[in-house]
């Protein structure tokens, strides 16, 4: 089912040109995907909250988060994968990059790399596991759980999350997980946005009507 599109941030449209038949078919699968991840998330709606305690006393810290199940942030794992493995046609990078490489319009060209930055900036923050003495990117810790236990069983990866939870716990590892999918999905539901109605028929992207200039430095 097609995902509700707000009206503010598809004000400007604009033109795509160049791309060909393959490109346009990663695109439909692409929103396919989304549509599919944005279903499964559906039944969680609060905000992820977690809460760090430190007995005076003992000095034991305690660690309380509202994270589903493994089992449904597992689930939740397979839906994001195709937006994040590297040999996905709908991978994240991979179809914005293609759409930026068509892209006409400057202020069209600029929230796209915006965009890039704030999912590359959701991968390499480390938050959660910082707060407890040992920072770990989110997309390292999304690599160890897919590749460890959810979708592969590489040894080397089992040793590293197992080193992870000797020194910060299962419980704000798997919390970390769970943010980051949901923190990264929400950039590729922006995507979807822009993308939303590119079609061999009709060839054109929208975006808020706004420049997203980056700021670059010498």
């Amino acid at each position: 089912m097609p995902i509700p599109v707000l009206p503010h941030m598809i004000k400007r449209q604009s033109a795509v040109l160049g791309m060909d038949a393959d490109e346009l078919s990663d695109i439909a699968l692409f929103r396919e995907r989304v549509e599919k991840l944005v279903a499964s998330q559906r039944k969680y709606q609060g905000i992820p909250m977690s809460r760090t305690s430190c007995n005076p006393t003992t000095g034991v810290i305690a660690f309380e988060a509202n994270t589903p199940d493994v089992d449904e942030v597992a689930n939740l794992a397979l839906k994001f994968r195709f937006f994040y493995a590297d040999k996905e046609p709908t991978q994240f990078k991979k179809i914005l990059t293609k759409v930026r490489r068509r892209a006409q319009d400057d202020w069209a060209c600029g929230y796209l790399d915006w965009l890039a930055m704030q999912y590359k900036g959701a991968m390499k923050d480390a938050q959660v596991s910082g707060s407890l003495g040992k920072a770990v990117p989110n997309s390292q810790i999304i690599d160890l759980w897919f590749n460890s236990e959810f979708f592969h069983s590489e040894a080397s990866k089992k040793e590293q999350l197992v080193d992870i939870h000797t020194t910060i716990g299962e419980a704000p590892s798997i919390f970390q997980l769970y943010t980051a999918i949901a923190r990264c999905s929400s950039y590729v539901r922006t995507l979807y946005t822009v993308v939303h109605a590119l079609n061999d028929r009709h060839r054109f992207i929208y975006t808020p009507d706004y420049h997203f200039q980056i700021a670059t430095h010498a």
